[in-house]
């Protein structure tokens, strides 16, 4: 006797979904977390209460979208690979507005170390800012009272870091503040290059920067003798082991060479 009731068949599965699975797969990879969670929405990406959450692609994926998510992805998973959250509580200076230019060139210093690795990421890195700063209306900027110096800051590290100019959305931005901040702080700005991957020596470098744009801390002498030590200590490190360390890579997206990120 045959039945009428038909099985259910199960669901198709969304065009997107093997595209967010092998964006997530990359940035646990590079991010060196292998449980990490990773979810997309539409709402901020960034890390909410230790999960990675990036924007949810749209269903007809254009080369372009797929850039600005990867972008997200890369950004996050760097920030957990080559950032020390407890070196950047120390470093990190009072003022807010001096605080605010402080975790800015931070994570100016984190996407660069993967952009000047690897091609791909400097990609989609480029295309998350060109959409970041779009969105903003920031092409738009006439006037520096609507134009913040920590994304300017930022910006100009950026530059001096790997050589890419400030996205198109941003060129405005950047170029209302650029006089003011080379006048200033142009020897700073390039000092941090061959800081790039030391976190302690980068953040000290970042306060001189920082005291040329009247912004700075007064730092202790007890400050000043910690982070003494703790440049010794890694000296002593880098003779026992050679190279500082670095972010791991995806299969998608694997350098010529080998190194880690410092701290």
């Amino acid at each position: 006797m045959s039945s009428n009731i038909k099985g259910k068949s199960p669901g198709k599965e969304a065009p997107t979904e093997p595209f967010k699975r092998a964006v997530a797969g990359c940035l646990r990879a590079i991010a060196r977390h292998p449980e990490l969670e990773v979810s997309f929405a539409a709402e901020r990406p960034g890390m909410v209460s230790g999960k990675a959450r990036l924007p949810e692609p749209p269903r007809k994926l254009t080369r372009a979208d797929a850039a600005i998510v990867r972008g997200h992805a890369d950004s996050i998973a760097l920030r957990m690979a080559c950032h020390d959250p407890a070196v950047h509580r120390r470093l990190a200076p009072g003022g807010q507005q001096a605080r605010a230019v402080f975790e800015a060139v931070e994570q100016a210093r984190v996407e660069a170390i993967g952009a000047r690795r690897m091609q791909g990421v400097a990609s989609n890195l480029s295309a998350m800012l060109e959409d970041k700063f779009h969105r903003g209306k920031f092409d738009e900027v006439t006037d520096r009272a609507d134009a913040p110096i920590e994304e300017a800051v930022a910006l100009m590290v950026r530059e001096r870091l790997t050589g890419l100019s400030p996205p198109p959305a941003a060129k405005r931005l950047v170029d209302l503040w650029r006089p003011w901040i080379e006048g200033r702080a142009g020897r700073d700005l390039d000092k941090l290059e061959k800081l790039v991957e030391n976190q302690r020596g980068f953040g000290d470098a970042v306060h001189d920067l920082l005291d040329s744009l009247d912004m700075g801390d007064d730092r202790t002498r007890e400050d000043d003798e910690e982070q003494s030590e703790e440049s010794q200590n890694d000296e002593g490190r880098k003779d026992e082991e050679g190279q500082d360390g670095e972010a791991a890579d995806s299969e998608e997206m694997r350098p010529p060479t080998r190194k880690r990120c410092s701290a």
